[in-house]
């Protein structure tokens, strides 16, 4: 099966030049930072009360019914484009539960089919023990073996993939839970892990929006995690570029070389991330460039695998959004999610410096805003410079 372009992927698309758009990126990060320290004077993100939207309990029966239906026709079912294991996987789960979660909170967590199948079973659990590499560094490895999966494996639209992949995933979360327990699922499975960090930027989820940002410290876990997802976003922008597929047929072994860049770019990410101490930060960041890489993506291919799903042709959804539309909304989410990052990363580093004046703090704040500036940058040239 071959999806849509994630972006617009054209300079073209765009209603002003890319030089302006690039200016008008760093100028969104500069007066964002500007705005922040003369109206921003204390922290105010931290301390806020979680207000959870309860999920109805009966929800995660129908979910975890739907997710062995499709794990099993994509076992069983036709190999070909007609199968909706693909989209269920990397357009409706991985994408669409961004949107789902900035507005409603880690509804994951409610509704994880893991979880329903670990009560449901009643496997045994040793809670006590210690969860190995700390908080969130299963989640990032396990991220990094489903995004290698989107992105590198060879066969990774083939249903049958998916599904063994899937089935073997699952496997393993039920296992590792009973020697864990159930909080194992909160800190090594990484959909309900990427669901609960971009459920922090929900308003309906904390008092004051954006108070998730500042709930707790995070760990370096937390920094593995949030840089293989954003570096993964990078590196999908990247390897469509036609700089790349040259390098790729001049020298062969796509996924030996795919697969180094990858963790490359994720590593990098997870260097800059850590040294800067600006983790929870950059959630509105990957969120917003998240969102802008796939847009096309989950407007045409999300519908279309809902007629798969009761077996209408995937023609029968034929759209064709603006291309100058959906460039303007794809620069507008950038912007926004950098204006936001800059808001929280101001409002952290007051609340970090107590006894400093707030204008004594802003010298400590530029390397942070000259690295979102930079980001800015990378993520509006990698969507439309193609």
């Amino acid at each position: 099966m071959s999806f849509v372009a994630h972006g617009v992927g054209q300079s073209q698309d765009l209603p002003l030049p890319l030089d302006l758009v690039l200016q008008a990126g760093a100028a969104t990060v500069v007066i964002s930072f500007l705005g922040s320290a003369l109206l921003w004077r204390r922290p105010r993100l931290a301390g806020g009360n979680a207000r959870l939207i309860r999920v109805p309990g009966w929800l995660r029966y129908p979910v975890l019914l739907t997710s062995l239906l499709l794990v099993g026709v994509a076992v069983i079912g036709p190999r070909d484009p007609s199968n909706p294991a693909a989209h269920a996987l990397y357009v409706w789960l991985w994408v669409g539960l961004i949107p789902v979660s900035v507005l409603a909170g880690p509804v994951w967590r409610a509704v994880n089919p893991l979880r329903t199948l670990f009560r449901l079973l009643r496997l045994p659990s040793a809670t006590r023990r210690p969860i190995p590499f700390g908080a969130e560094w299963p989640a990032a490895l396990t991220l990094l073996a489903f995004v290698w999966l989107e992105l590198v494996a060879p066969g990774r639209t083939d249903p049958l993939v998916i599904g063994l992949c899937l089935i073997g995933y699952a496997a393993a979360q039920l296992t590792l839970a009973t020697r864990y327990g159930e909080r194992w699922f909160a800190q090594a499975d990484c959909f309900e892990v990427y669901s609960s960090l971009a459920g922090r930027m929900s308003p309906w989820y904390w008092r004051p929006p954006l108070s998730g940002l500042a709930a707790d410290r995070p760990g370096p876990g937390r920094a593995a995690f949030l840089a293989v997802w954003w570096g993964s976003t990078i590196f999908d922008s990247a390897a469509g570029s036609p700089f790349w597929a040259g390098v790729l047929q001049r020298a062969g072994l796509p996924v030996l070389l795919d697969t180094a860049a990858l963790v490359a770019v994720c590593a990098l990410v997870l260097l800059a991330v850590w040294r800067m101490n600006i983790t929870n930060a950059l959630i509105p960041i990957a969120v917003g460039y998240t969102l802008a890489h796939y847009l096309t993506l989950l407007l045409v291919e999300g519908p279309r695998g809902v007629l798969l799903v009761f077996g209408q042709p995937a023609t029968d959804w034929t759209p064709a959004p603006n291309p100058s539309a959906v460039a303007v909304l794809q620069v507008a989410l950038i912007l926004l999610g950098h204006a936001l990052s800059v808001l929280a990363a101001h409002d952290a580093a007051l609340a970090g410096s107590p006894g400093k004046p707030p204008l004594a703090v802003l010298p400590e704040e530029l390397p942070v805003v000259l690295f979102m500036v930079l980001c800015t940058w990378a993520g509006l040239f990698l969507l439309f410079v193609r």
